[in-house]
């Protein structure tokens, strides 16, 4: 009864079923958007000790509570800054579109960052110059010229605006801001990352 007095106030059977499978879009659309967003498997990964020193990487231990306490943004996930798949327990599928360090050799290519930086921490009284990579003996890594930060565009090293737009453009994070860099000189010359050189005197302008 209750029924038949709900299809006669959509006007009739097929007008509640067309209803009730739209809403069933609506609400499967936000749930895998939902998950798309997630970085539970990126968390769930790297804070994991034990699995992260069995795949070689002990030094990437990182907690949820870490993150949002050394980035100074709460309830932020990790791929609203880094992309990647938040999803997957896959090391190469996790790690797929992933915005990572570059790292570049005295001719300014980009080397593997692998077989020379193991970490950045930024301590020490010449912090950026600390963060270079060194060798075991203290000095300075000769076949590092310098380091860039992973928003950089690879093959001009300079401002990237795609990056920025999928990162901090975010609805949720600081569209107006990227929005506005964008008309700005430096944004529209690409000059916001124009420093090659870590050390510069002028810093990393980040």
């Amino acid at each position: 009864m209750a029924i038949g007095k709900l299809w006669r106030f959509f006007g009739n059977r097929t007008g509640m079923a067309i209803l009730a499978i739209q809403v069933v879009i609506v609400l499967l659309f936000l749930y895998f958007y939902s998950n798309y967003q997630s970085s539970d498997r990126c968390v769930a990964c790297h804070a994991d000790k034990a699995r992260m020193t069995r795949l070689g990487y002990p030094q990437f231990v990182m907690t949820r509570e870490q993150v949002q306490k050394e980035s100074r943004h709460p309830n932020t996930e990790c791929r609203d800054c880094h992309l990647g798949n938040g999803l997957s327990d896959d090391p190469d599928r996790a790690h797929k579109g992933l915005l990572k360090l570059i790292v570049l050799d005295n001719d300014l290519n980009i080397i593997p960052r692998k077989d020379h930086v193991k970490q950045l921490l930024p301590e020490g009284p010449d912090r950026q110059r600390d963060m270079l990579p060194h060798l075991p003996d203290g000095s300075l890594d000769p076949d590092v010229s310098t380091i860039l930060y992973q928003d950089r565009n690879t093959l001009t090293l300079g401002y990237d605006p795609r990056i920025a737009q999928e990162t901090c453009g975010k609805s949720s994070c600081h569209p107006e801001e990227v929005k506005q860099f964008a008309t700005s000189n430096m944004g529209a010359n690409f000059r916001q990352r124009s420093m090659r050189v870590w050390n510069d005197i002028h810093g990393p302008n980040n």
